[in-house]
């Protein structure tokens, strides 16, 4: 219940504590002066008028300073009770029809891959620093994708060097592009199936292995997202590869509350991946990984930036102390008009 003290006139000797409404940064003095400061009147003008007439004011005037009373009280009160927060399943259940994994979403578009690589030493200073630039195009069941380098260690490519970047991938391209034409529709559909088929695994892994808690809510880049932390339950059997290195992997996730699509996500390494069974490499407790999205043309989210911070062991010698950041920039949906602008000088 909202009580309300109307106050037609402050002394000066009144305190802006002892004012209803100072808490919420607004001061009310009165209905009467609310609204008309809501209005941009001047409150000296109601007042003469009621002086010089000893009338109060026609009905028409206090429904009015009535109904925009009701409004800013209304916006009080958001103030005061938010929005509640959505429950657990539901909210999981609609974040599960939107997910899907990177590779099926950019195979619709082509973009400009950054890869800034900065390795360390054992204190932890940075001693090198790599950075390479690719245009990128996906490949799908249809056709041959294409990983074009335009800037190596940090200086672009010349027209002679894209050249033979362009032809070196012609003679690989050739051979796989015969193949795909030889296959038939129905091949070319099992292909596309069997993919799905993969991602639809991984996802089952992800929201079956994880004990999920909702944190809050969190304004990102001006949109409400839900807070999302989860950790693994160790004793799920996952059934992909993928399921089994994040029994390892724990996190935070943050959700657009809107549409239920994957904003950022953070990841941390809680136990040692080993990779070729601990012989090939491991990779160390607290590697992390940051991941960001963002919606792009108002339908569809795309990766944005990766950071990935890790301590490698290769060959249980070779420590490799490394931060890779991915950024993904200038998306366009595919079309052959796309493509043809690779082979341009």
């Amino acid at each position: 219940m909202l009580e309300l003290s109307v106050i037609s006139r402050v002394s000066p000797s009144t305190k802006n504590e002892d004012i209803p409404g100072k808490q919420f940064g607004v001061r009310i003095a009165g209905l009467k002066g609310v609204c008309q400061v809501l209005r941009g009147r001047n409150l000296s003008q109601s007042t003469s008028h009621v002086t010089r007439t000893g009338h109060l004011p026609g009905a028409r005037f206090i429904l009015n300073e009535m109904a925009l009373t009701i409004w800013f009280l209304t916006i009080l009160l958001a103030a005061q009770n938010p929005k509640p927060i959505p429950e657990l399943k539901p909210f999981l259940t609609e974040v599960r029809k939107k997910l899907h994994t990177d590779n099926l979403l950019l195979s619709q578009y082509t973009y400009t891959e950054k890869r800034t690589v900065v390795h360390f030493d054992s204190n932890q200073k940075p001693v090198k620093t790599e950075v390479h630039v690719f245009d990128i195009f996906e490949g799908s069941p249809e056709r041959v994708g294409y990983r074009r380098q335009i800037v190596r260690n940090g200086m672009p490519l010349t027209p002679v060097e894209l050249q033979k970047e362009d032809q070196e991938f012609q003679k690989r391209k050739e051979p796989i592009e015969r193949k795909l034409k030889q296959a038939t529709p129905a091949e070319r559909e099992k292909t596309r199936a069997d993919r799905l088929k993969h991602e639809e695994e991984v996802l089952d892994d992800v929201f079956g292995l994880y004990d999920v808690e909702m944190v809050g809510r969190e304004m990102l880049d001006g949109r409400p997202a839900i807070l999302l932390s989860f950790r693994p339950r160790q004793t799920f059997k996952p059934k992909t590869e993928e399921g089994q290195r994040m029994l390892h992997v724990a996190g935070r996730a943050w959700i657009n509350e809107n549409d239920h699509e994957l904003a950022r996500v953070h990841l941390e390494v809680i136990d040692p991946i080993s990779i070729g069974l601990g012989i090939l490499a491991k990779l160390q407790k607290g590697a992390t990984i940051e991941y960001e999205r963002r919606q792009f043309n108002d339908e569809i989210w795309l990766p944005v930036r990766i950071e990935i911070t890790f301590n490698l062991r290769l060959l249980l010698v070779k420590g490799l102390n490394m931060r890779q950041i991915i950024e993904y920039s200038d998306h366009k949906k595919y079309s052959v008009d796309t493509i043809l602008k690779f082979t341009e000088y």
